[in-house]
């Protein structure tokens, strides 16, 4: 996640330094004991660019996979990825892991952020990649209508799913009374 932000933030500042300048060249002067700015942002940019080249070509598989996956989340229908990113940061701000999802005053913000995400409809793995991202744990309750044996312990911010053919059809987090299903079964 940190790498994309930072390669975000590299991309947005290699735009800003390749817009044209307002300035004509009749009033720019550049002194002649220094090379002019613009050369200077031009080699750093093209720094930049070749760092960048060579983080693609070692980005790892399952970086690539992730940033897809978030990217399919994002073009979803209902999807407020925005949201997710927003909440995200109030829960890592309110302590760490997912001790948040405890406190009354987040106002549910671990069921918000898979909320936000919608997560119905999405294969298996993909919403496991999304939520190991957003430090969420989770399970399967439920597999191709049958439940599960699973263990009663209180997980704060687990994210238990029902699955159908690899599709996930609903979901619940731990601490809520509401289970959000599509009825498959």
């Amino acid at each position: 996640m940190r790498r994309f932000r930072a390669t975000a933030v590299l991309l947005l500042v290699l735009m800003a330094c390749s817009q044209p300048s307002s300035v004509s060249s009749e009033d720019a002067k550049p002194s002649d004991t220094s090379p002019p700015s613009s050369s200077l942002i031009i080699d750093q940019a093209s720094e930049s660019n070749q760092e960048s080249d060579v983080e693609k070509t070692t980005k790892s598989r399952e970086l690539v996979e992730l940033e897809e996956i978030w990217d399919l989340a994002a073009s979803r229908p209902g999807a407020d990825i925005g949201q997710v990113f927003q909440l995200f940061r109030l829960k890592q701000s309110l302590g760490p892991r997912n001790l948040a999802c405890l406190n009354p005053e987040s106002q549910d913000v671990c069921e918000r952020i898979v909320e936000a995400i919608n997560i119905v409809g999405l294969h298996e793995k993909q919403v496991a990649l999304l939520l190991e991202s957003l430090e969420l744990p989770h399970r399967v309750l439920q597999r191709d209508c049958e439940l599960l044996v699973v263990t009663q312990e209180f997980v704060a911010g687990r994210v238990n799913l029902a699955v159908a053919d690899g599709i996930v059809t609903g979901w619940g987090s731990e601490g809520s009374a509401e289970f959000h299903n599509e009825g498959v079964c």
